[in-house]
């Protein structure tokens, strides 16, 4: 029969950390002490015992949460989960076991499917399910308009995504127009200022993403490829000419660089002055980890004649949403709305509607707080890990968003891939990212990490490296 467990009667032993701390919980889980259904006492009461912050408290419930052997409400209790018994019981953990011989030992699991570490994907299970089936139930409520959601887009959506970006990325006021995707967004912009201006070169980071050079390259664009540098672009190389130039400044895919101050006004600057186009994707910009938010491009002054900001659910929530949303400079807007006229690439109304009242009632601003401090948990033990078994390779990337990398000098990196994957794990090629000035490493997706992926994901690689010489 499930009940309410008081702190003093909660026997946790010496607990100094997060970490200890659900090791503890998911022990007593085990051993019958705590049994499904059994409400927890609140972090503030728990930190108290412990004498822990309670940060410390909710990083220890948000990874159990995750890991589903509790479920946290909103405003409500938390609870043991049904099933987490079971599963306690049988072995399962939240992270790797500190056995000392884990670091050295590296036995490939038989009959495992792979485990996935591409970049691209968040984790959807942190996603408030009782929120969102809320969401989706009040606008399937609100009946179908009968309108094309390329012409007629969802009115909720565009006003709740205008306070979010203004309280997330220092917007002022915003009217987003909503697409399928960023690749469509970065279509549209394309092909609106080819409409606009004439035929213009498509300047990009190289490694960069690739999406949008096939984009601008079903425009008719010609590309041009310039090598990342850690500060971002520089403007030197662009020429006086007009041009668009696409950029991810918050977090550079795939290398994970920040432009710095100094470059994102130069760029700004320059794309005034020779009445160019510059899209920034800000496709992961809602996750950074002990580093200060940096202004998105288009809040800087001037920018808003000159700059187009792309951002989509596909990293904060779910790929499968397949919601995306662009603001386009004022004198874009209605050559923007015809190429989706003629493309029909809207969001589909429900998922639209749906995210709209995910974001009124405060749900996704509850969601990305609570996502970045399991994604930071994440980060840190990939990184943590791959320190202890690899300590030569230079990480990358590490401030921000869902991915970081790992350099590879000197070694052929689709090869480790193929190793990686004969040994069940699947990774990126750096280099597969690149046109012309390829770079050797790892492109590693950390949001979907299981309790002892980082691990045995670092170990797996020390033994693929080793078999290769490095």
């Amino acid at each position: 029969m499930a009940r309410t467990v008081g702190p003093g009667s909660l026997v946790l032993g010496d607990v100094s950390g997060a970490a200890d701390l659900v090791g503890a919980i998911v022990d007593r889980i085990a051993d019958g002490a705590l049994s499904d259904g059994d409400r927890l006492p609140s972090s503030r009461a728990l930190a108290e015992q412990l004498g822990v912050s309670r940060g410390t408290v909710v990083r220890a419930f948000d990874e159990l949460a995750a890991a589903g052997f509790i479920v946290a409400v909103h405003g409500s209790a938390t609870r043991i989960s049904d099933g987490a018994g079971q599963a306690a019981r049988a072995g399962a953990r939240t992270r790797e076991v500190q056995d000392p011989a884990s670091a050295t030992a590296f036995v490939p699991r038989q009959g495992r499917p792979l485990r996935d570490l591409r970049p691209g994907i968040p984790d959807a299970t942190l996603v408030d399910e009782r929120a969102w089936r809320s969401a989706v139930r009040k606008a399937a409520a609100e009946g179908l308009a009968g309108l094309n959601p390329w012409e007629e887009p969802s009115p909720r959506l565009r006003t709740e995504l205008s306070g979010h970006l203004r309280r997330h990325r220092g917007m002022g006021a915003a009217d987003p127009m909503l697409f399928d995707s960023s690749r469509s967004a970065i279509a549209a912009l394309c092909a609106a200022f080819v409409a606009e201006v004439g035929d213009v070169v498509f300047h990009t980071e190289d490694p960069g993403y690739r999406g949008a050079v096939l984009m601008a390259r079903e425009q008719g664009l010609q590309v041009r490829f310039h090598h990342v540098h850690p500060d971002g672009i520089d403007v030197a190389n662009l020429g006086d000419q007009p041009a668009i130039v696409f950029t991810t400044p918050a977090h550079q895919y795939p290398l994970g660089h920040r432009m710095s101050v100094d470059r994102r006004v130069s760029l700004v600057e320059w794309a005034r002055r020779t009445g160019s186009l510059v899209i920034e994707d800000d496709y992961d910009g809602e996750f950074r980890y002990g580093v200060a938010p940096l202004p998105a491009l288009v809040t800087l002054p001037g920018a808003e004649e000159s700059v187009a900001y792309v951002g989509t659910s596909s990293k904060s929530l779910a790929p499968d949403l397949r919601v995306a949303w662009c603001l386009p400079p004022e004198g874009l807007r209605r050559a923007v709305d015809r190429w989706l006229a003629v493309h029909r690439r809207g969001p589909s109304s429900l998922p639209a509607d749906a995210l709209g009242h995910f974001i009124a009632v405060g749900a996704m601003d509850r969601h990305l707080a609570r996502a970045a401090r399991v994604y930071s948990d994440r980060r840190g033990r990939l990184v943590a890990a791959l320190k202890r078994a690899c300590p030569d390779l230079a990480v990358t990337g590490v401030e921000a968003g869902l991915h970081l990398c790992v350099l590879l000098p000197d070694l052929d990196d689709r090869a480790v891939v193929h190793a990686l994957e004969d040994a069940g794990w699947r990774a990126r090629a750096l280099s597969s990212q690149s046109e012309n000035h390829p770079v050797s490493g790892l492109v590693l997706n950390y949001s979907r990490l299981g309790g002892r992926d980082a691990a045995e994901f670092a170990a797996a690689l020390r033994v693929v490296l080793s078999r290769s010489g490095a």
